[in-house]
């Protein structure tokens, strides 16, 4: 015969195995990942943040100064010469996305710039990261 306490704990046991599987259940098959990158111009002070999304594939600049520059998100296929810049010139904190489309699997490298305008060059960039779509 089992006792209360052994009656509790056995309860218990199915309850939260039954918690785990339904979370396990319900889990996505392919959770997605975001990469960051950031440039400094003082090795202290952050001014420009770039993510990349892996799931909707979504690249981000991000300004993180009140220093009148505008930011770029670069990308470019793994160590390949070809660069691809994106300028946002909303002003600090205000976040500027794109819906890129890349192979699943696909690697990337992303960094983040300072910019002076849509038709300036990107300058003061942060180190390449890697990411992957």
């Amino acid at each position: 015969m089992r006792t209360p306490h052994r009656r509790l704990t056995s309860a218990l046991g199915i309850a939260a195995a039954s918690v785990s599987a339904l979370a396990l259940g319900i889990a996505p098959a392919h959770a997605g990942y975001t990469y960051e990158a950031s440039n400094s111009i003082i090795s202290s002070e952050v001014t420009a943040k770039t993510y990349f999304a892996s799931d909707g594939e979504i690249l981000t600049a991000l300004d993180m100064a009140k220093d009148g520059h505008g930011t770029a998100a670069q990308w470019r296929y793994n160590s390949s010469s070809a660069t691809h810049s994106y300028y946002n010139g909303s002003g600090y904190a205000v976040a500027h996305n794109w819906d890129l489309s890349f192979a699943e699997g696909t690697t990337l490298q992303i960094r983040a710039c300072l910019q002076e305008g849509s038709d300036g060059t990107p300058y003061s960039c942060g180190g390449w990261e890697y990411a992957k779509a």
